[in-house]
């Protein structure tokens, strides 16, 4: 049951992520309307849908470790914890340009803009690679 649970709540992180990457490469530098509505469309994806389920990903996670383990288990963990911390430096950015995009401030909105997709990009491919593992010992 929580190995279920675990599995759907990373695969929706995982879906969630990437939706996020196409809306994003749809609507950056389209004018300045349209990124206020993509900082705002973002954040609210971060605040109902990302953070929860990456809650219920990491939660599960943890309920699933039974103690010891192999060396891939631990791989996948560490690249899971990886995920986690890189998503909530990602979110921090995310709210930082929305209210950047809220006030104006372009050039913060930009600088949030950039460390977002950085962390992003670790977030992405940290979820990629645990998710690699974790069907390369079930074949």
């Amino acid at each position: 049951m929580i190995l279920t649970l675990h599995v759907l709540f990373a695969g929706l992180w995982l879906g969630c992520v990437v939706t996020e990457v196409l809306f994003e490469r749809a609507l950056l530098h389209r004018g300045r309307e349209t990124e206020r509505l993509l900082a705002r469309l973002h954040l609210r994806v971060d605040l109902w849908v990302e953070l929860p389920v990456m809650a219920g990903a990491a939660i599960t996670g943890v309920l699933l470790w039974g103690g010891a383990g192999s060396p891939w288990l631990y791989a996948k963990m560490g690249l899971g914890a990886l995920a986690v911390l890189a998503n909530l430096v990602c979110a921090t950015f995310v709210f930082r340009r929305a209210a950047a995009a809220k006030a104006d401030a372009w050039e913060s909105f930009g600088t949030a803009d950039a460390w977002q997709h950085k962390s992003g990009a670790v977030v992405l491919v940290a979820l990629v690679a645990a998710l690699a593992i974790g069907i390369g010992q079930r074949l």
